[in-house]
């Protein structure tokens, strides 16, 4: 008889392959998702760029002067901030991760930039989106990813939160959603004691430093943790941990919320007026018709009930959008008694969180009609539905943006202007009464008292956005002939008296030729520099350069179009040392005229420069979304059964 040798008959044994770590799982569980979530990345990223384009301000706005200025940075640069300052209340909030990050990247830039903020909140709220696309499509089935893509998309790019888009500071609301999402993930769809529920938590609890209403995401693992109960009753001993610590959790964010007495007006006073901005806030994007909540959620309410009924095991999708659908009710709720006063219409900040009710609305139909449509009596009623649903809110939408195009970014474009103009005068003035006579909307901080002290400040005064900096100091080399006058220039609209330029229109009109050259100016403290330039610069005869005085380089100002009778900005990079600022006009029909430079930070430089090309990084998304199409559809096109399952 032969021995059986140590080796099977296929060959010798082969040592089993390690498991692959967490992150390389979930690096391949990215494999197949990489198209579409990139296309959806850029394309918001994109979308939110353009808007910044047209209508962000680095000027600080409102919130900001106290928020981050006189209870961050002064204390900072006044060297006695403490921990204490970035948990110290924000009206109702404690805004701790929003005032770290932005003293990080006021450090890292050197200067406080409002639109720098808007360009990486645009960065942040595009990947958390992309983020929780990925995850959906994880739970759903990737198969599904079109329908998960259309919403998200859809979220992203139009303009109804533009408040949030449009202020650096509102980096909070993003925050919540991180936050929440990921607590919900965690405490909601995993075994309680388990790593990836313990990342539930700690989320929850970073969920409480973000906006005041952080503690619902905990609310909600709870409502969903019991509508498992109800499904299978005999679970209730596995939750038992997740209900203790979101209790604790919430009693935590109750204590947190502080009590603003100004605000008080600002809340509903009445059950009528509750209820009356409950259903505005769930009517979603119809947020002015009266009655439309309800049947805005009938997709996540037939979901809920579907999932209730069915035998099988929980599905995590099902869980992962009821958890969500059920945040935004209570985020729904807590909006209306907060800033429900009247039953008034929600404010565009809050957008951000209610568009989840199309989200969830949209990924319920999914699911309703790929999982559950066999359990309905009579289908082509349903799809009808559903149809009329999908039409309506699509309706809503296209009114709801027509809105903020039309009234609310025109009225803020406006706005802007004014702040921008009266900060500059009293920055060149040093006198209030810059801002007397003016609406709050048109101040950029209500308060003037605070606002002229906060302005008034070195410290502050030292990292204010190019904008509204001081410039640097420009005056004139006696030596040179007298072609550049004073504020010598054509406009279309006539400078204030505050501001300065020097410029070769005259009462010669263009005619005049000549040069200007300045005397030394001292560096720069930032690497970059701005300077307003109007006129006919970039035709032949008009120059303007900056030529350091050791070693004799030249940089030259260039624009990109010619600026007619308006100022256009141009940036340069600084030179190293002292410099001086050469003019000349050899065109006898072309003039030329510019102010002084004002510094400017390396982070804002690259943030005006990636807001200056949107339209590619909105191409780049459009493209790799044709791809993935044509690679999903039309190269190996998908098999798709009504009411086929989907991967867990």
């Amino acid at each position: 008889m032969s021995t059986i040798s140590n080796h099977s008959v296929n060959g010798p044994d082969i040592a089993a392959e390690p498991p692959p770590s967490r992150f390389a799982a979930a690096i391949l569980s990215l494999r197949g998702h990489w198209g579409w979530l990139t296309s959806l990345f850029l394309i918001g990223l994109g979308a939110k760029l353009g808007l910044i384009h047209r209508f962000g301000t680095p000027l600080p706005f409102w919130d900001q002067w106290d928020g981050e200025g006189i209870d961050v940075y002064l204390p900072y640069f006044q060297q006695h901030l403490s921990w204490a300052n970035f948990f110290e209340p924000h009206n109702e909030h404690r805004i701790v991760f929003t005032r770290l990050y932005d003293l990080a990247l006021l450090l890292l830039n050197g200067q406080w930039d409002n639109q720098l903020q808007m360009v990486v909140n645009a960065f942040i709220h595009s990947g958390a989106i992309a983020g929780f696309g990925w995850l959906m499509a994880r739970l759903m089935g990737k198969q599904y990813w079109p329908w998960i893509w259309l919403p998200l998309a859809l979220a992203l790019v139009l303009p109804f939160a533009w408040e949030n888009t449009l202020s650096g500071f509102q980096s909070a609301f993003y925050f919540l959603l991180i936050a929440s999402g990921v607590t919900l993930w965690g405490m909601g769809l995993h075994e309680a004691g388990s790593s990836r529920w313990r990342l539930g938590v700690y989320a929850a609890v970073a969920a409480l430093f973000t906006v005041a209403s952080g503690f619902l995401a905990s609310v909600a693992v709870v409502g969903l943790t019991l509508v498992e109960c109800l499904k299978q009753p005999r679970t209730w001993r596995r939750h038992r941990l997740t209900w203790g610590g979101c209790c604790i959790v919430t009693i935590s964010g109750l204590l947190l919320k502080t009590d603003v007495a100004r605000h008080h007006q600002l809340q509903a006073h009445s059950p009528g007026e509750f209820l009356a901005a409950l259903d505005h806030n769930l009517a979603w994007p119809w947020i002015s018709v009266a009655g439309y909540a309800v049947f805005n959620l009938m997709p996540l309410v037939l979901l809920g009930w579907m999932y209730v009924r069915a035998e099988e095991k929980s599905p995590r999708a099902e869980r992962m959008i009821l958890g969500i659908g059920l945040w935004v009710v209570l985020q729904a709720g807590a909006t209306a008694y907060a800033r429900g006063g009247g039953g008034e219409l929600p404010g565009w900040r809050y957008m951000d969180s209610f568009c989840f009710i199309m989200i969830t609305g949209c990924l319920s139909l999914v699911l309703l009609l790929t999982r559950y449509c066999e359990r309905f009596w009579r289908v082509e009623f349903w799809c009808v539905g559903f149809g009329i649903w999908a039409f309506i809110g699509l309706t809503g939408l296209w009114w709801l943006n027509a809105q903020v195009w039309k009234i609310s970014l025109p009225e803020r474009e406006h706005y802007h202007n004014v702040q921008l103009e009266t900060t500059r005068a009293f920055m060149a003035t040093d006198d209030p009464h810059a801002f007397q006579d003016k609406q709050p909307l048109e101040l950029p901080f209500p308060y003037v008292e605070q606002l002229v002290a906060g302005l008034r400040t070195p410290e502050i005064r030292g990292i204010l956005p190019a904008c509204v900096r001081d410039a640097l100091p420009v005056a004139r080399n006696e030596t040179g002939d007298h072609a550049f006058i004073p504020n010598g220039c054509l406009l279309t609209k006539t400078d204030p008296p505050t501001e300065r330029s020097w410029g070769s229109y005259s009462a010669q009109g263009a005619s005049a030729c000549g040069s200007l050259e300045s005397a030394p100016v001292q560096p720069s403290t930032l690497p970059y520099l701005e300077i307003a330039v109007a006129g006919d610069l970039g035709e032949p005869g008009l120059s303007l350069e900056l030529i350091e005085l050791a070693s004799g380089k030249a940089t030259p100002v260039r624009l990109s179009a010619l600026p007619g009778q308006q100022w256009l900005n141009a940036y340069v990079r600084a030179p190293a040392g002292p410099f001086k600022i050469v003019a000349r006009d050899a065109s006898e029909t072309g003039w030329l005229a510019f102010k002084a430079p004002r510094e400017m930070g390396r982070l804002s430089y690259w943030a005006m420069q990636l807001v200056d090309v949107w339209r590619y990084v909105t191409a780049a998304g459009l493209a790799c979304l044709l791809c993935t199409m044509w690679v999903r559809f039309v190269r190996r096109p998908p098999v798709l059964a009504l009411g086929g399952s989907a991967r867990q």
